[in-house]
């Protein structure tokens, strides 16, 4: 007689059967080249030749590699002030929509935040970079109220071009944020509100002491995303800056993508995305682990 998860195997076969091509799918395009960047990180390869083994020369030379380092510091400054621009903006425009009476006026101003994410992301890209250029629109409202000597080339000065590309597509509204926070509150039961209100827990009283922690599963999972998405972000630096001037906007995931396409050099790109994707799994685990001593 089969076992008992034999059994639960072969009555639930038209389910796994389903589930199958996504599993092989996922396996090839995920895994796979999850499993060839960990072996190729240890080889000497140029990404058509055989690969000859190295040991850990990549990962010493990552590692000790000056660049590496700036990079290294830039994308740590991006991830702080990236986790900042996840969270207070979003959260600022939930309360704002969720606290707006009427159902009809909550989904209009819901609606105008949604609408804009059919524009593609690379316009959105380019238009910022005309907005930091020395004849943009940034200097030209600084010149309008008088702070004419503010004005400059945003994205080749090496002290304000890596803030540029943080700081780029202000008022930083990321609409999945947005309708996570949303939602939250809308969860949250009209009872709380109305035992908080009589507690004296009203405008920012009830948003630092019944809001906010009623929202913390929706804020660790936006800290979460925010901290490995900027991890791996290097989309604006490539268009904009290509990395410069000099190393001031390179990141590792940057730093990677050159390393490969430019230089030839894939085993060294294997070994920045193999520590990139150490990073992210530690990352992950210790949140997963504040998480729980918080629950």
């Amino acid at each position: 007689m089969p076992s008992r998860p034999l059994r639960r195997l072969r009555e639930g076969w038209p389910a796994y059967l389903f589930v199958l091509p996504s599993v092989l799918l996922m396996a090839y395009f995920s895994y796979v080249p999850a499993y060839t960047a960990m072996t190729r990180a240890f080889t000497d390869w140029d990404g058509l030749n055989v690969p000859t083994f190295t040991g850990l020369e990549n990962f010493q030379r990552a590692l000790t590699d000056p660049v590496m380092g700036q990079a290294a510091l830039n994308a740590g400054i991006w991830v702080v002030l990236g986790l900042v621009l996840a969270v207070l903006p979003p959260l600022l425009v939930a309360e704002l929509i969720f606290n707006l009476r009427g159902q009809r006026r909550q989904y209009a101003w819901r609606s105008l935040f949604v609408v804009p994410v059919v524009v593609p992301s690379l316009v959105l890209l380019l238009m910022w970079g005309t907005f930091f250029r020395s004849d943009g629109l940034i200097n030209t409202v600084l010149g309008s109220v008088g702070l004419g000597a503010w004005r400059h080339d945003w994205l080749s000065d090496p002290s304000t071009a890596l803030y540029s590309l943080i700081f780029l597509g202000f008022p930083y509204i990321d609409v999945f944020f947005l309708l996570l926070l949303y939602a939250g509150l809308q969860n949250i039961a009209p009872e709380v509100f109305e035992a908080g209100k009589m507690d004296g827990a009203v405008g920012w009283r009830r948003v630092l002491y019944l809001d906010l922690p009623l929202l913390r599963p929706q804020l660790g999972l936006i800290a979460l995303l925010s901290v490995i998405g900027n991890v791996q972000y290097f989309i604006s630096p490539l268009v904009l800056t290509s990395g410069g001037p000099g190393y001031s906007t390179t990141v590792p995931a940057l730093l990677m993508y050159n390393t490969a396409t430019r230089n030839g050099e894939y085993g060294y790109a294997m070994a920045i995305a193999v520590l990139l994707m150490l990073v992210v799994v530690v990352l992950t685990g210790l949140s997963r682990l504040v998480a729980r001593e918080r629950a």
